[in-house]
């Protein structure tokens, strides 16, 4: 007999115990988080009043407090790995995602890259960093965070992206800091300003991607001369066009994997990089991390895992209405963004427990009609729970039928 499965709502309450709100900010998260998943159409203040008991103006109020998404989030993380739905142990994506917005009046609007256009558009942008289980790929965004359009003096969007990953870093429960293994970015976030940052004041290895004319330098292992002066530290530039200086290793995919440990010029460090050659179409990439006793293997696996959080963006924006907040204020958009990913990641960590025998197949489209039929039914067996008479039973009725429609 197959059990019963465990909602999204359900999963959300019971790490809202565990953050620190209030029971009516709880209560509410709650009933938005039903709404939520539910909701056809656009996600917006209007519409969650027209299918919930509360009006436009209580969703307005609530979404400008705050709410500790990183704890919040973290702490699915952790009932997850109770329940081993995920693993031990994981690593920290960070990337920003391009959030498309119109208008002249909301705030930090102006030009960002935005990955499917391929160019800088206008609109709204968002970093966010992923917990990500690297042995099962499935990612839970702990946090999104709006990126100004304005930065004080002599500050980069590079400092602010490094800012909100050490943020997070620092909100994380002690139990789930232990078990990061890396924080890894795509090759935007290969500079120093980033680098540095992460792994001298966040105390964690990067893992990330280089050029493939990236400047290293081999190190100089011969033995010293005695003679006066600075010793030789460097051996000649590293060239990924001739590995005969480079450890080969044996790999099961149709490439070669290359390794060597050297100094990086622009990082300032050394780092241990790692050249991916496909045989057939020579095409190399050039990956690396900062920590110079970290295998191949593992830099190659914990890069690769890091593609998996794209997509709760795809999700949050198809399903979730990510891009659909059309309030003008800074926290209720902070709210609405957060809340469509936590909304992505307990649909996911619900079916994850009900399919934990085989590998998961994760649909937020199934999740939103099954969300929907339960929203309906639920309505249908309140008016059959009660006694009705004729008149009342069709007044009834006549409230269902017209549950969700627009005013004309």
């Amino acid at each position: 007999m197959r059990t019963k499965r465990t909602t999204p709502d359900q999963i959300l309450a019971a790490a809202l115990g565990q953050a620190g709100l209030r029971r009516t900010q709880q209560a509410y998260l709650r009933l938005l988080m039903i709404l939520w998943l539910a909701l056809p159409g656009r996600h917006n203040f209007t519409n969650l009043a027209r299918y919930g008991p509360t009006s436009d103006r209580t969703h307005r109020t609530w979404a400008r407090k705050p709410v500790p998404w990183v704890q919040l989030n973290s702490t699915l993380v952790l009932q997850a790995q109770d329940q081993q739905t995920l693993h031990l142990g994981g690593i920290l994506g960070v990337d920003a995602v391009f959030i498309p917005k119109y208008g002249n009046h909301t705030p930090d609007l102006a030009s960002y890259w935005s990955g499917c256009q391929g160019r800088s558009v206008r609109g709204l942008e968002g970093t966010c960093v992923t917990w990500i289980d690297p042995t099962t790929h499935q990612p839970v965004p702990l946090s999104i965070t709006q990126t100004p359009a304005a930065l004080p003096a002599g500050q980069s969007r590079v400092d602010f992206y490094a800012t909100v990953t050490l943020n997070t870093i620092t909100q994380l429960p002690d139990e789930l800091k232990k078990q990061v293994q890396a924080v890894v970015g795509d090759a935007y976030y290969t500079k120093l300003k980033f680098v540095a940052r992460v792994v001298d004041e966040g105390q964690l290895p990067f893992v990330g991607k280089m050029r493939k004319d990236a400047n290293l330098k081999h190190l100089f292992t011969g033995p010293r001369t005695g003679k006066p002066g600075r010793p030789r530290l460097y051996d000649g530039k590293v060239s990924v066009h001739d590995y005969s200086r480079w450890d080969a290793l044996p790999w099961a995919d149709e490439c070669m994997v290359y390794t060597v440990v050297a100094y990086s010029v622009s990082l300032k460090r050394q780092v241990r990089a790692v050249a991916v050659v496909s045989p057939g179409s020579r095409k190399t990439e050039v990956l690396f991390s900062t920590s110079i006793t970290m295998t191949a293997a593992t830099i190659i696996a914990l890069y690769r895992a890091r593609f998996s959080m794209e997509f709760p963006f795809r999700d949050g924006k198809q399903f979730a209405g990510l891009s659909e907040c059309q309030s003008r204020q800074v926290e209720a958009l902070h709210f609405h963004w957060n809340m469509a990913m936590t909304a992505v990641s307990a649909a996911r960590l619900s079916q994850l427990s009900d399919q934990r025998a085989s590998p998961l197949v994760f649909s937020m489209e199934d999740e939103k009609r099954r969300a929907y039929n339960e929203f309906f039914a639920a309505r249908i067996l309140s008016i059959l729970a009660q006694e009705q008479t004729g008149q009342k039973c069709e007044d009834l009725l006549a409230n269902l039928l017209s549950l969700g429609v627009k005013a004309a």
